[in-house]
């Protein structure tokens, strides 16, 4: 498309103003909010309402030997909506046209409480051939909707969908029925389910949210070493440099510790999540196209679970689905007992985000080396004769290849907005499908812009090989036209949108081959507004 000249300026004379910490008016009520008078106690279940639900789930009546299929669970969760603290609703449908179900569990009406409740999203089974998490979530519903865990529902709502991967559950494959793997389908939404998803979150902006799956321990690198992972649980933060350190502290400090704890006091293994080979090992992913990045850039406190997977398909589900269970029940645990800190942190980072009054945005991030190297448990493996593998004790691998430092790369003030011109259809459609708040401008209207273009492309690694823009920026004077698009900053979106949009950005648009005509060389047709009209 035609890019609109630009009429350079002269060099700006001030810098930006700088923001101030304060003490909010949402933070200053929810203060207030943990200060009254006790919580009244929940109204008891009716016995013929308790006597309605199912005994156990279809895992525990199947003697844990064969996984949830999509029929059996959809019945099992109809059963649960007798219990006043279950409320059945529907996600969306998947691409081979199954309901995906969800559950709102809480005590009244649901939602009605949120200025002093902290509200939970728990979803599962995003990769099809990880089942526990569904499995761990039943149980888990069972025991909410017979009242079991009333004291945390006092506190606490919760959004749970078991299973977003239906088609992809029924026949044990990672991806979506149309080959779409649906935990890298957050950013540019090329999934029915993950688009759905997302509008789940949207609608009701929860403060904590749950991407609960499994990961293989049989990795070929590691097998290499005569190392198996032990870990019965991995649990990832978020570690977006974009997402508030308030958040990433909280996260780190607060819940993954308190549930570590939890989970070894009942006999499991837990570690902060570990990706890699021991040559090189970090953290998970910093990218926001994975459901726990994706909404922790719109500043909630978000994370990834991984249990353990065996294979055959059910092998070991009662260990497996009840550690799903056990650090689920822990997240709700930890968000009734931090209740105040919890809301003040997310509502705080959200307000600073709507109101303006974020400066900066990382562009690229990399990895360095701690203190280490990093020792943990592992359990040796060998071959026997017939070529089968034999576990054997539990030894310490040394990593001396150890990347936990993320750091900040490349650095700019965050724009004011951004202008999209009328023609990038594909953008703009995207934008409106993760709900950002967007204005179409009238022509004729002078705004001031930076336009970059792009000189080339060079290597970056932070978790695999990119080509990043070099890029040159000019100031100058734009002449909108009709259909022009105009997206502020200022709003809950803005971080997310940013990423989006910066030709720099490690995790952009331009990464992906359904934005290729925007990774070419020259005008870069999306634009940086620094005055606002």
């Amino acid at each position: 498309m035609p890019i609109h000249p630009l009429v350079p300026l002269d060099p700006p004379t001030s810098a930006r103003p700088g923001w101030r910490p304060r003490l909010s008016l949402v933070a200053f009520l929810l203060v207030l909010a943990g200060c009254g008078d006790p919580l009244p106690e929940p109204d008891p279940i009716a016995e013929e309402a308790l006597a309605a639900l199912p005994t156990q789930t279809p895992l525990a009546g199947a003697d844990y030997s064969e996984l949830t299929l999509y029929e059996p669970l959809m019945e099992f969760v109809e059963a649960l909506a007798v219990s006043p603290r279950v409320t059945l609703d529907t996600l969306g449908t998947s691409v081979e046209g199954r309901s995906i179900p969800y559950l709102k569990v809480g005590l009244g009406e649901f939602g009605a409480q949120r200025e002093d409740r902290v509200l939970v999203l728990a979803f599962a089974q995003q990769h099809g051939n990880e089942p526990a998490g569904k499995e761990g979530a039943l149980k888990l519903a069972l025991e909410l909707a017979r009242g079991d865990h009333d004291e945390l529902l006092r506190h606490v709502d919760l959004i749970l969908v078991p299973q977003v991967n239906p088609d992809g559950g029924e026949i044990h494959q990672r991806q979506n029925a149309e080959g779409v793997d649906l935990n890298r389908s957050h950013l540019i939404l090329d999934g029915p389910e993950s688009r759905a998803l997302r509008e789940l979150f949207h609608r009701w902006e929860p403060e904590v949210a749950v991407d609960i799956h499994e990961y293989s321990p049989w990795s070929g690198a590691w097998l290499d070493e005569g190392w198996l992972r032990l870990f019965d649980m991995q649990i990832g933060l978020p570690t977006n440099l974009n997402v508030p350190e308030e958040i990433r502290d909280l996260a780190h400090d607060g819940f993954l510790a308190f549930a570590t704890e939890a989970l070894e006091g009942k006999g499991f293994t837990a570690h902060n999540y570990i990706v890699g080979s021991p040559e090189s090992l970090r953290w998970s992913t910093t990218n926001v196209n994975d459901g726990r990045q994706g909404l922790a850039i719109l500043n909630t406190l978000s994370f990834i679970v991984e249990g353990k997977r065996s294979e055959p398909r059910a092998e070991d589900m009662r260990r497996r689905a009840e550690v799903q269970r056990l650090t689920l029940e822990s997240l709700l645990r930890f968000s009734a007992e931090n209740r105040i800190q919890i809301l003040n942190t997310v509502r705080g980072a959200r307000e600073r985000v709507r109101e303006g009054e974020v400066e900066d945005f990382v562009l690229t991030m990399r990895r360095e080396a701690g203190d280490g190297p990093l020792e943990i448990p592992v359990e040796s493996v060998h071959r026997d004769e017939d070529g089968e593998w034999v576990v054997g004790d539990t030894v310490t691998a040394r990593i001396e290849g150890w990347l936990p430092d993320i750091v900040a790369d490349r650095v700019i003030p965050l724009p004011p907005a951004y202008l999209i011109p009328a023609g990038q259809d594909e953008v703009i459609a995207l934008l409106e499908a993760h709900q950002v708040e967007i204005e179409v401008l009238d022509a004729d209207m002078n705004l001031t812009v930076e336009q970059l273009t792009i000189l080339g492309f060079i290597p970056h690694d932070l978790e695999g090989m990119v080509e990043i823009p070099e890029t040159r920026a000019q100031e100058g004077n734009y002449r909108t036209a009709e259909g022009d698009v105009l997206v502020r900053t200022a709003q809950l979106r803005g971080l997310m949108v940013a990423t989006a949009l910066e030709p720099e950005s490690m995790h952009g648009l331009l990464r992906y081959d359904r934005f290729e005509s925007l990774a070419t060389e020259g005008p870069f047709p999306i634009f940086r507004v620094t005055e606002l009209p």
